[in-house]
């Protein structure tokens, strides 16, 4: 275990067979975990390296991005950020963006508690006010924390957690839905989701992929193991050449219905968006303390917080499932804090439009309206040509859709 108490990749992986077995996986291993620091080195990089003009402005632009218009005009838009360097993605699309005013909206996928990193960050800042002086960034930080830590290197930030982003129409209790499993754990494959802590709860089921954080090899070793420790446990996820196909997120919500309580393990990441996930359709949840800001949304009355252990785990899971609280008291509850939290985002969105000069009304309903959880992912080449026909005329209806 590191200090978070994540699992090593042997701990992940189980016991294997043989010695070439294991020498097989552990080169696997190394050089994935090379060949990926290699390219995230890359990627954090090149952004801030690249021309606005001339032949090598394009190098990146292959870059796979999520970007949101809340805003034509003015021209306002959406990006999730993370990684060591969080605007390097920013970079990128901002330098498609240099001869026009733009106010980006910054949400982070990964906590911001991290005081190196939001000090990079700053420099990084500075850095881009001085390039793109027709852009203003605007941090929605996931936790007041996040947001005292941004706004200290000089970044605007206010508190607004992304998992107001979830939709409800998706995650939903479902009738006639029997209750299979004690527990649900939507987990990547990866060591900072401690599914090991899970393992002792009699009946759990899975919702697990790969992004690639580990080797193909060691991914197909992780679902092995998975699938070994007990007839009572299942994978919900199609497995295909030993390793997890991804689920369409209303199949995601089916799972979610078969069981009774939502597991969140991680000691942090970002807001975690099956959090809240969890709570839309119903279930309540057994969570590990953890930096992030999925806590924002909990209740004590149906939300336990305990210490990272397999015991400690099963317990609670086991006292929720047996309190059967209803699915739709915990949703109508946790939906009152939703839109709470989405009244106050668009008042704050109407107001910044008009100090952006425009002259259109504030926005009638809640502005990222079929925008899903996690936006829609494409190439920078491909935002920045639609980004590039939006009508900028002031007669242009002011609403929000995916790029």
């Amino acid at each position: 275990m590191d200090r978070f108490g994540q699992e090593m990749f042997e701990e992940m992986i189980g016991p294997v067979r043989s010695p070439s077995g294991r020498l097989r996986l552990d080169i696997a291993s190394r050089a994935g975990k090379l060949l990926g620091k290699a390219r995230r080195s890359a990627a954090k990089r090149i952004p801030f390296l690249l021309p606005a003009h001339g032949p090598l402005r394009d190098v990146d632009g292959g870059m796979v991005v999520s970007v949101y218009a809340v805003s034509h005009d003015p021209l306002i838009l959406y990006t999730p950020i993370g990684g060591a360097r969080p605007l390097s993605t920013v970079a990128a699309i901002g330098r498609r963006l240099a001869e026009r005013r733009a106010t980006l909206l910054l949400s982070p996928n990964w906590t911001l508690e991290r005081p190196a990193v939001v000090n990079r960050m700053g420099v990084d800042l500075a850095w881009y006010r001085e390039r793109f002086p027709l852009h203003k960034l605007i941090f929605l930080c996931n936790t007041e924390e996040e947001r005292r830590l941004v706004t200290a290197v000089g970044g605007a930030a206010i508190f607004s957690n992304h998992n107001l982003m979830v939709s409800e129409d998706i995650f939903r209790p479902l009738p006639d839905i029997p209750v299979e499993f004690d527990a649900v754990y939507n987990g990547r494959i990866s060591h900072t989701k401690r599914h090991y802590l899970a393992l002792d709860i009699e009946r759990l089921v899975h919702v697990t992929f790969s992004i690639g954080e580990i080797s193909p090899a060691g991914a197909r070793a992780f679902v092995r193991c998975l699938q070994a420790q007990s007839p009572l446990h299942h994978i919900a996820n199609p497995i295909v050449d030993g390793m997890t196909a991804k689920l369409a997120t209303p199949e995601v919500n089916g799972v979610y219905n078969q069981a009774a309580v939502g597991l969140c393990l991680s000691a942090e990441e970002g807001a975690m968006y099956s959090s809240m996930e969890y709570l839309l359709a119903g279930l309540p949840i057994v969570s590990t303390p953890s930096l992030g800001g999925r806590d924002v949304f909990f209740d004590p009355d149906y939300c336990v917080i305990v210490e990272p252990e397999p015991a400690a785990i099963r317990r609670a899971v086991e006292r929720l499932r047996d309190r059967a609280i209803p699915r739709q008291e915990i949703r109508r509850r946790t939906l009152e804090k939703v839109r709470t939290g989405r009244l106050e985002l668009t008042a704050y969105l109407s107001a910044l439009k008009q100090r952006l000069g425009s002259s259109d009304p504030p926005f009638p309903q809640w502005p990222f309206q079929g925008a899903g959880t996690l936006m829609r992912w494409a190439t920078l080449r491909e935002h920045a040509r639609e980004i590039a026909a939006f009508p900028q005329a002031s007669a242009v209806p002011d609403r929000a859709r995916p790029l």
